[in-house]
């Protein structure tokens, strides 16, 4: 599909990619960015990296199509950087969990180079992060949310759909503030929490939790995710996720009143409305 594409930032998702691309043969070049030098020396090493760049300005600067795989705080910021380095026609996407912020303050920076940004969210990923956990079959039959705006290229939405396809994705569009709200519910209000859940067992003396059951970890699996990074994820996307957590809240609340009041039928109602979205969400894989 391309000649030269461009990772920024070979984590979990960008290694994933890399991997996916090189797999498939997507691309004649594959080029990475990575932050420290460790990473980069790491990159190296595997068959589906050609080069490694220690600037982004030269990590971008033939590229035809460029991934950008950083901290969603950092996205913005490596847009403007390397904005002034793009061929013309260059698509320019990104894999960020918080679309809204993103997409409108990519409209603003200047481009006279006339590259085109499509906002993109692979739904994939794991509570583990790093190129060690890296594995192309990561994507493979997992949803692309694609949040295009009014004012979006239609070939280079065209090609940013087909790109994910071709990694075996499902695409789909939405809007960005459809996006946020949605993904504050079904990703962000989880791993909030399970962290609240595991930050409130924190006096449990350790050697106890080997008396645990599966039920605790799994429902405190995501918990393990990166802290730095969730910050900034849930800070970008703060009211969808406010109003999320509004609507968890009144449902404990209700479910705790039922217990205070002795209410069975009302505890077993809630429980019964668990399961049966629990069995929805099974049903949807």
């Amino acid at each position: 599909m391309y000649n030269s594409l461009s990772i920024i930032g070979p984590g979990l998702l960008g290694a994933s990619i890399a991997m996916s691309v090189y797999e498939k043969k997507l691309a004649k070049e594959i080029h990475l960015w990575g932050r420290n030098e460790e990473k980069r020396n790491s990159c190296l090493k595997n068959k589906w990296c050609d080069y490694v760049h220690e600037s982004l300005e030269s990590a971008v600067k033939h590229s035809d199509f460029i991934v950008l795989c950083t901290p969603v705080d950092t996205i913005i910021p490596i847009l403007e950087t390397i904005a002034p380095h793009l061929s013309p026609g260059t698509i320019v996407t990104d894999v960020g969990s918080v679309k809204g912020s993103i997409c409108s303050q990519a409209e603003t920076i200047p481009n006279d180079n006339q590259f085109h940004f499509i906002g993109s969210h692979p739904m994939a990923g794991s509570e583990k992060s790093g190129m060690e956990y890296a594995n192309a079959d990561l994507l493979k039959q997992a949803t692309c949310i694609i949040t295009p705006t009014e004012h979006s290229d239609p070939l280079a939405l065209e090609k940013v759909t087909q790109f994910w396809s071709e990694l075996e994705m499902n695409p789909v569009q939405m809007s960005s503030e459809e996006h946020d709200s949605l993904i504050a519910g079904i990703s962000h209000l989880p791993h909030i929490v399970a962290s609240v859940l595991a930050a409130s067992l924190s006096e449990i003396p350790d050697e106890q939790f080997k008396y645990a059951g599966g039920g605790l970890k799994d429902t405190t699996r995501v918990a393990g995710g990166n802290p730095k990074l969730w910050q900034s994820i849930l800070a970008q996307n703060s009211k969808p996720i406010l109003n999320s957590i509004d609507q968890f809240e009144q449902t404990l609340k209700a479910l705790k009143n039922s217990l205070a009041s002795e209410d069975l039928d009302s505890l077993q109602a809630i429980l019964n409305e668990g399961q049966l979205v629990r069995k929805t969400i099974e049903k949807s894989k």
